[in-house]
């Protein structure tokens, strides 16, 4: 078979171009807590992470970095001097919150709209490239650089 009629050939597997609430759960992963799917992904699919997509502005807020208990400093980004992106209620994070770093990531955003990279086959963990947040240089974590 030439190489053409290789790439016309369709996989087996059914991937969905649209994410909803039943699309990902929280998991163990090698890292802690993930994200996971629960079906395959087509690249390109909007990722519903942060709830319905006309919410998705509302994927947190920024917060005085000392009215923040320290505790929860690992569940924010840093922004400007002094201020963090939190979760809009720590007690009810969004399942976005919860995305791993990788720097083969198979997720990535348009101004924090996530997309599928790639295909992602179901159980895959979604994960991101935490350099893609625009922390300021002086919080970015040194096992992001790797």
């Amino acid at each position: 078979m030439d190489s053409a009629k290789m790439k016309r050939k369709k996989s087996p597997i059914k991937y969905t171009r649209k994410t909803n609430e039943f699309s990902f759960i929280l998991k163990s992963s090698a890292h802690g807590i993930g994200v996971f799917a629960t079906h395959p992904i087509r690249r390109g699919t909007h990722l519903r992470l942060f709830g319905p997509r006309k919410k998705e502005s509302l994927v947190g807020v920024l917060r005085a970095k000392n009215k923040v208990p320290e505790l929860h400093h690992e569940h924010c980004i840093p922004r400007t001097e002094g201020k963090l992106l939190c979760p809009n209620d720590f007690g009810h994070q969004h399942i976005g919150w919860y995305l791993n770093h990788s720097k083969t990531p198979n997720a990535v955003h348009k101004n924090f709209i996530w997309y599928a990279a790639r295909d992602i086959k179901k159980g895959e963990e979604i994960i991101i490239d935490y350099n893609s947040l625009g922390e300021p240089e002086d919080a970015i974590e040194a096992y992001y650089k790797k």
